[in-house]
């Protein structure tokens, strides 16, 4: 009954973020998946890579990569993805396994 209930509500499975922090995933509808799709299409970094870089200015080694860009790009994706989204005191309160735990949600979307 109350994975029913779940189902009504567009609620998926639960993923630990950190000691304490549990979120629960959306069921992946075609909208969700395109919506993310759409916002993750310019971002080929992973997630855990950008987390509070600053941005790289292009050299003759590398184009610039705007970072705080890329990791708030992750950030839309996973308030979309994540019932309640994701604000800013849980963010704040990943760890590093919740860290994998995203990368791995992300993936799925896309």
């Amino acid at each position: 009954m109350e994975e029913q209930i779940d189902e009504t509500l567009n609620i998926g499975s639960e993923v630990r973020l950190a000691e304490g922090l549990t979120k629960n995933v959306k069921i992946g509808t075609i909208g969700t998946i395109r919506q993310v799709r759409k916002i993750m299409k310019d971002s080929p970094y992973q997630f855990s890579v950008s987390i509070g870089r600053e941005p790289w200015l292009e050299t003759e080694l590398g184009k610039a990569v705007d970072w705080p860009k890329v990791e708030a790009t992750y950030r839309e994706a996973f308030n979309l993805i994540l019932e309640g989204g994701l604000p800013d005191e849980e963010y704040d309160q990943v760890d590093f396994d919740g860290i994998e735990e995203l990368e791995k949600l992300i993936t799925r979307f896309l």
